[in-house]
């Protein structure tokens, strides 16, 4: 047996470079043929579809009233004066606050007597139910009866 792995094989088993290129000595296309490419028209066609919106949701809103003011928007009348500012501080002063909100009187004058009778007692009826606050304070003035009627009903213990 030590006389085999004296021996050289008559061929080996690696392949030589030689059998790695091509039978004319140029190297084979074998390796550019297993190049990877990617279609990128077809993987966008394949997984992003135009008529798919992903579960996300486009709203269309108008655009904002708002528009805020760029410095070289300013006119020369858009200027802030001091004086002037502090004149109509001064003279809205006097004058009591403007509210947004109609004022109860206007609701009075456009609806009828029925529908102003069932608004009155409603709001009537919530004014009761919501009243929470005194509740609570006349549950606490009944507790605090109870536990002054059991002291004094109690009679008291002699002590030796």
């Amino acid at each position: 047996m030590a006389q085999n792995l004296q021996k050289k094989p008559s061929k080996g088993i690696l392949k030589t470079s030689r059998s790695v290129d091509g039978p004319d000595g140029t190297p084979s296309t074998s390796k550019r043929a297993k190049e990877q490419r990617f279609d990128e028209i077809n993987i966008m066609e394949t997984f992003h579809p135009a008529n798919k919106d992903y579960g996300h949701m486009k709203v269309d809103e108008p655009k904002t009233p708002y528009s805020e003011a760029v410095d070289g928007d300013l006119e020369p009348g858009d200027e802030l004066d001091a004086n002037i500012l502090a004149a109509k501080l001064a003279a809205s002063m006097n004058k009591p606050p403007k509210c947004v909100e109609a004022s109860d009187s206007d609701e009075d004058m456009d609806e009828p007597e029925e529908v102003r009778q069932r608004r009155l007692e409603f709001e009537k009826k919530r004014k009761m139910h919501y009243n929470e606050f005194q509740a609570l304070q006349l549950a606490r003035q009944l507790m605090a009866q109870e536990e002054e009627e059991e002291d004094e009903s109690k009679p008291e213990k002699p002590t030796t």
